[in-house]
């Protein structure tokens, strides 16, 4: 049994990913869910963790993180979040009951991968802040991970800015130190999630048929969606279940590259913005699995079927 460890920051597309992950229990046992400041901050973030894991059944270990990026002062999504990143449903009023085992993540994770009797993945889907704190703080964790599966950077395009996506650019000093750590890594990126992990207007209006989780998973996907709309967009990607469908339906993925990927740490307008070396003769600083395509029809039922899966439990 592949176990996980999911690093997030929910947010509406982490709240679809954790869904996802938690429906496949036979695929990933979900060992431990850290929060980090991000789509809002932590306060927020890791209550909105409480709620989902009390709203989905779950039993895994919740650890709140930091707070801010390493460097500098943390800059969030709450206007296409909402205030609290997950407004449009109203959970039991118990969820936030739900315990929280350490408010230090960083030592949390160490302490379950360290102790683990097998390897661990890690699933992030935030700022990589936790994550890179780790690996510098405890570098001997390095031997009981297996493999790391992010949404983040981009081989194209930017979202924050014309250049960075929004978890790059929060911490793209984490994101260095993540990407250079000698680690497996599979990127899912907005050249994938953007343009091709998407779901339609349509779509989404048929998520609420697929039972009690689909009622919720369609209310906040709603003021998702309702921002997307509003900048022009028609197909509302979901970037962060990437990350957690490479992890247990690699299938579907059918075409990656693995690259050496830099990330810019100026402080200008390319602050963030993540590169591949596309070159001959590349520097090979590090080897990036980047994901570049996906079956849609596949991803899209494979979401539904997951959301479906908790009526039937």
């Amino acid at each position: 049994m592949t176990k996980v460890i999911m690093d997030c920051d929910p947010g509406i597309d982490d709240a679809i990913a954790l869904t996802v992950l938690l429906a496949h229990p036979e695929k990933a046992d979900l060992i431990g869910v850290t929060t980090v400041g991000g789509n809002v901050q932590l306060d927020y973030v890791t209550q909105n963790a409480q709620k989902l894991l009390t709203f989905l059944g779950s039993h895994a270990e919740l650890a709140a993180g930091q707070a801010t990026p390493l460097v500098k002062e943390i800059q969030t999504a709450s206007h296409v979040h909402g205030k609290t990143g997950m407004d449009g449903y109203d959970f039991p009023e118990n969820s936030l009951d739900y315990p929280i085992k350490s408010h230090n993540a960083v030592t949390y994770m160490y302490d379950k991968i360290i102790n683990s009797d097998e390897k661990i993945n890690l699933v992030a889907t935030a700022p990589l802040t936790n994550v890179a704190l780790l690996l510098k703080t405890f570098p001997d964790v390095k031997e009981n991970i297996e493999h790391i599966y992010i949404m983040g950077g981009s081989t194209l395009q930017g979202n924050i800015t014309l250049a960075a996506e929004f978890n790059a650019y929060v911490d793209p000093e984490a994101m260095d130190i993540v990407f250079n750590s000698g680690l497996p890594i599979t990127l899912s990126g907005l050249n994938l999630t953007e343009n091709k992990a998407y779901v339609t207007m349509d779509e989404i209006s048929k998520i609420k048929d697929l039972g009690h989780v689909g009622v919720m998973a369609s209310s906040i996907l709603d003021i998702y969606a309702g921002h997307e709309s509003s900048i022009g967009m028609t197909k509302i990607p979901i970037h962060d279940a990437c990350a957690v469908i490479s992890l247990i339906a690699p299938e579907l993925f059918t075409k990656s590259t693995n690259y050496s990927m830099d990330v810019s740490l100026t402080n200008d307008q390319y602050r963030g913005m993540t590169y591949p070396d596309r070159r001959v003769d590349s520097e090979k600083k590090n080897s990036i699995k980047v994901l570049e395509d996906v079956d849609r029809e596949a991803f899209v039922k494979f979401i539904f079927d997951s959301i479906a899966s908790y009526d039937k439990k």
